[in-house]
């Protein structure tokens, strides 16, 4: 027998089994501890690494900040009045009134339909994730777009935009609730969340249209909002998974 039959050493055998195993595990679509939540951490992952690059591109003055300053005056000197109403009322489609009317609606519908774990997932989403942008605002600091002053009255900061973390956070959870709800929903799955994912794609526009937010504030939001709002459905997954995992079995009525 040469080197390249020989059996592999039980202690190497067990290691490349363990990882096997984990790995396996990992991509597990029926466990609670599987494929959603692997899935779910490469998401928060990834726009936690978006908001990174893109704040140490804002904190530093570097070239994408002068590609904003440059956008944003190109934006501003090619826009009508008739778009700027357009924008502006899908702009209040973002808006943090309407997000919150929203996440109270949606709280309470849910937590009335017994899905109390859902409705405490939906009001985390929407309160930490209010509370993030406002630290996040008043930590960075950056100075509006000179073209606000028009708009906005007041004092308040540009990066991350609210409407974009906002309106990603609450028609995101808006979404994944009506999917995970609805009795019947069938092919409208697919239909429900593009609709949300192209009203914040369209909110985020508008905040550049209007000329409240640069670029990279509409980015920087979307990449914050995705990834509190992959955190929140995580979490809700785990737990509900685990739940249901040691929830007891109820008998049937056939059962002595």
């Amino acid at each position: 027998m040469n080197e390249a039959d020989s059996p592999m050493p039980p202690e190497e055998a067990g290691s490349w089994g363990g990882l096997s195993r984990f790995f396996a595990a990992r991509l597990d679509r029926k466990s609670y501890l599987g494929l959603r939540l692997t899935v779910g951490l490469v998401i928060i992952a990834l726009g936690l690494w978006i908001f990174g690059g893109l704040l140490e591109e804002v904190l530093d003055n570097a070239t994408l900040v002068h590609w904003d300053v440059a956008a944003a005056a190109w934006i501003h000197s090619s826009d009508t009045a008739i778009g700027m109403r357009i924008f502006l009322a899908i702009s209040n489609v973002g808006s943090p009134v309407v997000m919150g009317v929203i996440a109270v609606i949606g709280v309470v519908t849910t937590f009335l339909r017994r899905h109390h774990l859902l409705a405490y997932a939906w009001a985390a989403a929407a309160g930490g994730g209010a509370i993030l942008d406002a630290i996040l605002k008043y930590t960075i600091h950056r100075t509006r777009p000179a073209y606000a002053l028009a708009l906005l009255h007041g004092t308040s900061f540009s990066f991350p935009s609210g409407h974009a973390m906002g309106s990603m956070i609450g028609y995101g959870f808006l979404a994944y609730a009506t999917v995970l709800t609805a009795k019947s929903i069938g092919w409208h799955k697919r239909m429900i969340f593009s609709l949300a994912a192209l009203l914040t794609l369209l909110i985020g526009i508008s905040r550049v249209y209007i000329g409240v937010h640069f670029p990279s504030d509409v980015a920087g939001g979307w990449a914050a909002g995705l990834a509190w709002l992959t955190m929140c459905i995580t979490g809700y997954e785990v737990v509900s998974g685990r739940s249901a995992k040691h929830r007891p079995l109820t008998p049937s009525p056939d059962t002595p």
